[in-house]
Order: C-alpha cells, then structure tokens, then sequence
C-alpha cells in the first residue's frame, strides 16, 4: 500500500508566488495548461490540477456531480457524503480523467475528503485488489476563497476474511487530510484496475455530533 500526501502551505506558496495572492471561488484560467499572464505578459504555468476549479468544470454525470451533505439527527461520527461516477467514462477538458465532485452545505463541519474505487464487481483475490489504484486531490472554500488542501495516491488493501470459504475484502478508500471551517470542499478522483480506468466513489465523510 502507498500513500502520499501534499501539504495546503506548499500549495499556497506556490500560488502566492505565480498569482501574487490567494485564488478566489470560480477564478477562470486561460491556456490549456493553466496559464495565465502577469502584469508584464510573462507567462506563468501553474499546476496542472489548476482547471479543475474553473468555472467550465462540469458537475454531472458522466464527468461529477454536486452532492449537499444533509443533516440527519439520528446519525453521529463521520457521514459519508459521496458520488459514485456511472461507468468509466469521466473526462473534462477541464479536468482531465477526473471525476468532480463538489460536497455543500458542509456549514463548517469537520470534513474529511476521500477517494475508493467502485469496480463492477468487487476484487476477490488479493492480486486483484493490490492491482487496484487511486488518486485525488482536494480544495476546500472558506468564505469565498479556495485554497488546496492536498493530494492522495493508494493501492489496494487486502484485508482476510477470517471465515473459511468467505473471500476477504479490498480496501481503496484514502483520505485526504482535511480540517473544520469550510462551506464546500471539491475533490477530484481518478481508480484503476490494471492500469485501466474504472468507476471511482468520490467525496468526504462529515462529522456529526448533533444527536436528536
């Protein structure tokens, strides 16, 4: 199993040195590689990941999907507010083999971004669940400012079953490390199997601790 994940500083610096400031909620990028010219025409590429906060980047199926998080008093812990993309199909120009998926209405709560594989049918073999991939990465909005909250890259996790005769199960879900404070988080996601693109299952768990 492998997993990495980015710091929101590096992230922030980055884009205060080519930006000269924080990137605001819906800001446009122009060039198909996120470039955008400065004050004396110089160009600046920024970081491919970039698009997808444009305001091209499409929230439906087969590309994303917009998701509310919806209060349930009867549930506490963390609530998984998610979308699942309907094949493998996903692709923007926007947001290149991206599956996008806004999480609103977050209100503040702690929110933790994720990313899993959702194949047609469930890997039985350890072999077939290591063969397993996934990738996303996480921006989050506070007031009207997006800032990049990191990415995560992970394999598939064989986990026995320790019943005979009952296979065991993979686990793909990986996190990226989120915090409290945001109106809305966007993550965009991206499974393999073999190398090959399949349907992914994207969005945060949000923390609930307001019982009935």
């Amino acid at each position: 199993m492998r997993f990495t994940s980015s710091a929101a500083l590096l992230f922030a610096a980055s884009l205060a040195t080519a930006c000269g400031g924080p990137l605001e909620e819906d800001a446009s990028l122009t060039g198909p590689e996120g470039e955008v010219a400065s004050a004396s025409e110089e160009l600046i590429v920024l970081p491919p990941v970039l698009p997808c906060l444009t305001s091209s980047t499409v929230l439906a199926q087969p590309d994303g999907a917009t998701v509310p998080y919806v209060w349930n008093c009867r549930k506490t812990g963390f609530v998984s507010t998610h979308a699942v993309s309907v094949d493998a199909t996903y692709h923007q120009s926007s947001c290149v083999d991206r599956f996008v998926v806004d999480v609103t209405n977050i209100g503040g709560r702690l929110a933790k971004p994720f990313v899993e594989a959702a194949p047609t049918y469930a890997p039985t073999t350890k072999s077939a669940c290591e063969n397993q991939s996934v990738s996303a990465d996480a921006w989050a909005v506070t007031t009207s400012t997006w800032i990049y909250l990191g990415t995560v890259t992970g394999t598939g996790w064989w986990l026995p079953s320790a019943i005979p005769g009952i296979p065991g199960f993979c686990r793909t879900r990986f996190y990226v490390p989120g915090d409290s404070g945001y109106s809305k988080v966007r993550v965009t996601g991206i499974a393999t199997s073999y190398g090959t693109k399949i349907p992914v299952r994207v969005g945060a768990e949000i923390l609930e601790g307001n019982p009935c």
